[in-house]
């Protein structure tokens, strides 16, 4: 967390923010979070404009030709903006000053697949090696790109360079909806069912973007550029539920771990 639609959400909040703003000066307060570029090069985009914010994968994209500023979100990342005054949260590590006297505040509490890439030119960074979005991924290409693989399923749904911006949460939910249970080998799933998961990715994704993201951290929740909290959580049907009844047969939730995450599913309704 956060996953393709926190991103997205953050994307289009910080766009109609940001976008169009003049960067006036950026602060690096934790210097380890900067994985691409120099402190030097940061400083560069004083003066700059900020043409449009973006999303690739989990990823947050600040477009200031000719730079790009990447955002890794990793498990924890958060993008606010707020007026100069106000103190920052905890653990923030990046501040874009704007010229109208607004802040751009990154922050993370964890480091797990995060940090702020300054890329120029040609230089991808994080973005490099990144499967097709999942939210716009054609069928063909969905099934292509999973079909003949020993993985588990659920294990090749959080692999990014198979399929970019699906995490725990919305993997679990897809393969519920899609009625395939998140240990089965590849190799024995259907094309056909391949194509069921493949809608059922779609929707959840775009479910989830239009109730800007899920919020299920208490010590860490997520929320947007503006500080609103995720309200797709209350849509889970197998994520976090463990233990609980399935609420479309009633049958006791189960859990499994998968590649090394939690993983929640119903015994009845996914095989």
């Amino acid at each position: 967390m956060p996953e393709l639609p926190e991103a997205e959400t953050i994307a289009r909040t910080l766009a109609a923010a940001g976008a169009g703003a003049i960067i006036r000066q950026v602060r690096l307060l934790r210097r380890d979070f900067l994985k691409t570029g120099s402190q030097a090069r940061l400083r560069q985009l004083a003066g700059v404009k900020i043409v449009a914010v973006t999303r690739r994968g989990k990823c947050v994209i600040l477009e200031a030709p000719p730079w790009r500023v990447v955002l890794q979100l990793g498990m924890a990342g958060r993008v606010y903006v707020h007026e100069s005054g106000r103190p920052p949260p905890p653990h923030t590590h990046l501040v874009i000053s704007l010229a109208d006297e607004r802040q751009i505040r990154y922050a993370n509490s964890r480091r797990i697949a995060a940090g702020v890439h300054l890329l120029a030119g040609g230089q991808a960074g994080p973005l490099a090696g990144m499967g097709l979005d999942a939210d716009r991924i054609s069928r063909n290409d969905f099934i292509t790109r999973l079909a003949g693989r020993t993985a588990p399923i659920k294990a090749a749904l959080l692999n990014q360079s198979i399929l970019a911006g699906v995490g725990n949460i919305y993997a679990d939910e897809a393969l519920f909806r899609a009625g395939i249970r998140p240990t089965r080998r590849i190799r024995r799933i259907s094309r056909a069912e391949l194509a069921k998961l493949h809608r059922a990715v779609r929707a959840v994704l775009a479910e989830a973007i239009d109730a800007g993201g899920s919020t299920v951290s208490v010590s860490t929740p997520f929320a947007d550029a503006n500080g609103q909290l995720g309200r797709f959580t209350i849509c889970h049907r197998v994520y976090g539920r463990y233990g609980q009844r399935c609420r479309r047969c009633r049958v006791v939730l189960r859990r499994t771990t998968v590649a090394g995450r939690t993983t929640t599913y119903c015994p009845r309704c996914q095989r």
